[in-house]
């Protein structure tokens, strides 16, 4: 724990160090016998506990606090005092405790560890708060779970085809007719709109067990889906790729855990009309990350994480020659002239038998010059 110290009295502030420095897992990362000093040092620095005194020059303990606790969050503040008349006043500020000078070693010790303990728990509770409570896989077989890992039961198709329709539109409302024009085609409309509001109705039960029934929210004749809890693979993916215009060491492990977010179309074997230009996009854009990650792995080496991710983009086209080619190098870089042999046939023959086409004049050149470098 990192702690801060604050007392305009210096030989208070060496008792104090002296004191803390004999609690295990403490590490004393500022003594200043000043407010402006201080506040500086907090602004820019991680700190999880401060000691303040509070009757000091020109700004009092108090006031310091008060300013820390609104522009700095998570810190455990502990007076350190020899005044007790500033004690109500103080716990109005929510600090962690109120201690009077002179302090035991003993009494010390067991107010940070308290501190701590209500720290931790703060934290913790944030982070169960800031969490999402609803996690939706989309780039592969659709996946809807609980925080707590628990599946999300569905009672009709429409109903997990309403979902990832509105996921789609990302919290964007949409009106009824709308949906109804894309999900329910075809139907009068007096009874698809008893259907949608039936299909809306399943899928807010199919969502209440989880606490996220309202997430569906309808507003006029529009629904949209909040977004605010609930973590959605295609969106984070989507966000990530944009931001990595370049590939470098500093950034590849998170490229790496980007490219495998991709584990398979946008709804898999879900071929809903209306997502079918969504599928395609999102398909390009993993294409694009997965090359550009590939070209990079191979020009440092790492051979076997391109090999990965050259066999996943064949998977989802076979046809794609600029796969094949760097698939063919892969092999070509690791002396295996034999998989290479057997790249360059496999594409060549399902050319032939699928499409009644030789392969390109590209492809040909790079295999009998990849081949020339095993004589």
């Amino acid at each position: 724990m990192k702690v801060l110290l604050v007392d305009d009295e210096k030989a208070s502030l060496l008792i104090t160090r002296r004191m803390i420095s004999k609690i295990p897992n403490m590490e004393i990362v500022g003594c200043f016998q000043n407010t402006k000093e201080a506040f500086h040092f907090v602004e820019s620095n991680k700190v999880d506990i401060a000691l303040v005194d509070i009757n000091m020059p020109n700004e009092n303990g108090l006031d310091f606090v008060r300013r820390v606790t609104r522009e700095v969050k998570d810190i455990a503040i502990l007076f350190l005092t020899g005044h007790k008349e500033y004690a109500l006043e103080a716990y109005d500020l929510h600090v962690f405790d109120y201690i009077l000078k002179p302090v035991t070693q003993a009494k010390l010790e067991n107010s940070i560890q308290l501190a701590i303990e209500k720290l931790v728990f703060l934290q913790s509770a944030k982070q169960m708060e800031d969490s999402p409570k609803l996690f939706i896989n989309t780039l592969g077989n659709l996946d809807v779970r609980g925080a707590n890992s628990e599946l999300v039961r569905f009672t009709s198709s429409k109903s997990v085809e309403l979902l990832c329709y509105l996921l789609l539109k990302k919290g964007r409302a949409v009106s009824k007719w709308n949906i109804i024009e894309d999900l329910f085609g075809g139907m009068l409309p007096r009874n698809a709109v008893t259907y949608l509001n039936t299909t809306i109705y399943k899928l807010r039960n199919s969502l209440d067990p989880f606490g996220m029934r309202a997430v569906i929210v309808s507003s006029g004749e529009s629904y949209r889906i909040e977004t605010k809890d609930i973590y959605i693979d295609f969106i984070d993916f989507e966000n990530n790729v944009t931001a990595y215009r370049n590939i470098q060491k500093n950034n590849l492990e998170d490229v790496l855990k980007t490219e495998k977010l991709f584990c398979g179309e946008l709804f898999e074997e879900r071929d809903y009309s209306w997502s079918l230009s969504e599928k395609e996009r999102i398909s390009e854009l993993y294409l694009s990350l997965a090359k550009k990650t590939i070209w990079y792995l191979l020009d440092n080496g790492m051979l076997t994480a391109a090999l990965s991710i050259a066999k996943k983009i064949i998977k989802i086209n076979e046809f794609d020659e600029e796969a094949n080619c760097i698939l063919m190098r892969i092999y070509a870089a690791r002396r295996d002239k034999v998989l290479l042999k057997r790249q360059f046939i496999l594409y060549s023959n399902m050319l032939d038998n699928e499409l009644s086409i030789k392969p390109g004049d590209y492809i040909i050149k790079l295999y009998n010059e990849l081949i020339k470098t095993f004589r």
